[in-house]
């Protein structure tokens, strides 16, 4: 089973000597949940993903690795098995310290919904393909095709995709890890 997220995230963890209980602090996440997905026994979605990359000061592209012999950087996860919740693929440049983050994200069929969080940055996310459901301050709204949001990500917010079909945005993000 390919658990390269969890076996990444893991390694960052260890050597930045952080066990999963500041972990769990740092990112709202479960003990439990990070350690099962560490060893790959759990799937992840894209916001736990987040919280993860935010809690260990990185990128959410950290966890991707770039695609071999292509001369524009980007990067992509492999469809797996071991992370049925979405794909992202990084849209971003060669840059050491880039502004913000563009990544095309799709969200797999019936993502169930997860609790609103906030972070430091921004959020512009772009309905490309289905129906995207978004949660902001107490508020619900749906996403379509052609659609778009930009927050100030300090504000509780979630989006997910409670479909059966998959939903694919543009997610343009920045953020003190990026």
């Amino acid at each position: 089973m390919d658990n390269q997220i969890g076996e990444e995230f893991k390694r960052i963890r260890k050597e930045r000597k952080m066990t999963l209980r500041e972990l769990s602090e740092r990112s709202g996440l479960s003990v439990s949940f990070l350690s099962q997905v560490e060893r790959g026994i759990s799937t992840i979605t894209f916001t736990s993903l987040r919280k993860i990359a935010e809690a260990l000061g990185v990128s959410v592209n950290f966890f991707f690795e770039p695609e071999a012999d292509s001369p524009i950087k980007k990067r992509s996860l492999k469809k797996s098995a071991d992370q049925p919740n979405f794909t992202y693929t990084s849209l971003a440049g060669d840059l050491d310290q880039p502004m913000f983050i563009p990544a095309r994200i799709e969200l797999k069929a019936g993502e169930s919904q997860t609790a609103p969080y906030s972070h430091q940055g921004q959020e512009f996310v772009y309905v490309l393909e289905g129906e995207l459901k978004v949660m902001l301050e107490g508020h619900e709204e749906t996403l379509y095709p052609h659609e778009s949001l930009h927050i100030d990500s300090s504000k509780k917010h979630t989006w997910y995709n409670e479909t059966d079909k998959p939903v694919v945005l543009l997610v343009v993000s920045t953020n003190g890890a990026d």
